[in-house]
């Protein structure tokens, strides 16, 4: 991927990947209190490989889709239906904000994974900083019998698995374009959710198909606008301005499902949010010592 430096067109990009990254999930929220969460999957990763190959067409990157690894495109997609299916359990059954708290636990499970799986040094600040952030998750994990529910640690489990995407993406980045890591990442949840999609299928009212496609549409567009911002600034400038989606999230919630964070909930995010930025933030500056 091409590194540019606009940082003020980068912001743009990533201000608006909060947006859509919040609109999708609660899209998904709404539509998995109605459908089955198999169903809000399969239709998610339908809709996701139309817009994209519809994208690639009008831009003339069909070409970009080739691949030199299909395996690892056919793992990668395993995991990601499983990560997407989750993902969805965890919206249907927990607060917004508490699951997006709980997602931006992925910096850790970056950090702590890439040593093994990356061969990147982290620095050893870094590590008391990754510890921080999973008290802070335990923070919002509580597991009282009045708050913890088996989704709580679904949530937890998929942003361990979107850690495992991102890393995998960067390996695979020296080979592989952008198009094509992305574009086949919906391909299994297609193939493996059909069936028993047609088995609990629930027929959308006019409405709710068209919640359908805006959520493919807001998952795909979040997920470019995101890669955008991080092509033309530095991620260790970007990536504080992605915890912003944690406000949309929780004016959202209480707006539509009346969800406050509870206090505990509060510390717990301002753990976690902290610990992020300065894991990203500091991983960063030790890479460019180091070049």
């Amino acid at each position: 991927m091409e590194r540019q430096h606009h940082p003020y067109l980068a912001a743009v990009f990533m201000l608006l990947a909060t947006v859509f990254f919040c609109l999708a999930d609660v899209l998904g929220k709404w539509l998995t209190a109605t459908y089955p969460v198999v169903q809000v999957t399969w239709m998610r990763s339908a809709v996701g490989i139309c817009v994209l190959l519809f994208a690639a067409a009008a831009t003339s990157n069909l070409g970009q889709l080739k691949t030199r690894r299909p395996a690892w495109h056919a793992g990668r997609s395993i995991v990601s239906s499983t990560m997407v299916l989750g993902i969805f359990y965890g919206l249907k059954h927990i607060p917004l904000a508490e699951f997006v708290s709980l997602t931006f636990s992925v910096p850790f499970f970056v950090a702590l994974f890439s040593p093994w799986l990356l061969k990147e040094k982290v620095a050893k600040q870094s590590w008391f900083a990754i510890t921080l952030g999973f008290i802070g998750v335990l923070f919002v994990l509580r597991p009282t019998p009045d708050h913890f529910h088996i989704a709580h640690l679904t949530t937890l489990a998929m942003s361990f698995l979107i850690s495992l995407m991102l890393i995998s993406a960067r390996y695979l980045s020296t080979t592989e374009t952008g198009w094509s890591l992305n574009f086949y990442l919906p391909v299994a949840g297609i193939i493996m959710f059909s069936y028993p999609t047609l088995v609990y299928w629930t027929d959308p009212t006019a409405v709710d198909w068209t919640l359908f496609v805006m959520l493919g549409i807001s998952q795909t567009a979040a997920l470019g606008c995101y890669i955008e911002a991080l092509r033309l600034a530095r991620p260790a400038v970007m990536a504080p301005l992605d915890y912003l989606r944690m406000i949309w999230t929780i004016i959202a919630g209480y707006t539509i499902w009346q969800e406050l964070p509870d206090p505990y909930t509060w510390a717990g995010i301002i753990i976690i949010v902290t610990s992020g930025i300065y894991i990203v933030r500091h991983s960063y500056v030790s890479r460019t010592e180091h070049l």
